[in-house]
């Protein structure tokens, strides 16, 4: 099993909205990784802007293919590309995290956390195992 950082600009998809809406199961563009990004791995969803953290935790259920965004999933972009896409299908296992970028930062088995290396402007970010295990640990020294 691989983590993944999928992050989420808020400006262009309702993060919020979706996470209130009960729907487990939803779908994510894969921009880069295809070929790494697969079925059984953890995605941990980052909102982006001035509020960053991990908000969310989605369990991959398909290797990314192409297909358009559900319908059910279209009323939460504000200003994405449509049509087909490659996309995985997954289910959220975990909502409305507050694991912060200040709180992350503190940490320091995520110290290398790719999103604290510069200027970042892709959709899909590697994190190690041990990264992966820290974070999920830190959702249940929390009781999320």
């Amino acid at each position: 099993m691989n983590y993944w950082l999928f992050k989420c600009n808020p400006a262009k998809y309702d993060i919020d909205a979706r996470l209130n809406d009960p729907e487990e199961k939803t779908t994510w563009r894969v921009t880069r990784y295809r070929k790494d990004v697969r079925a059984g791995d953890l995605a941990f969803i980052w909102r982006s802007g001035p509020n960053r953290r991990i908000v969310a935790v989605l369990k991959i259920e398909t290797d990314p293919h192409e297909m358009a965004e559900p319908e059910s999933e279209r009323k939460y972009a504000i200003n994405l590309p449509s049509g087909i896409l490659y996309r995985v299908e997954g289910r959220f296992t975990h909502r409305f995290l507050d694991l912060s970028q200040e709180m992350l930062r503190k940490v320091p088995e995520l110290i290398g956390l790719c999103l604290f290396q510069g200027f970042q402007q892709a959709t899909n970010f590697r994190v190690t195992p041990q990264e992966g295990q820290r974070i999920l640990n830190l959702i249940e020294e929390k009781g999320t």
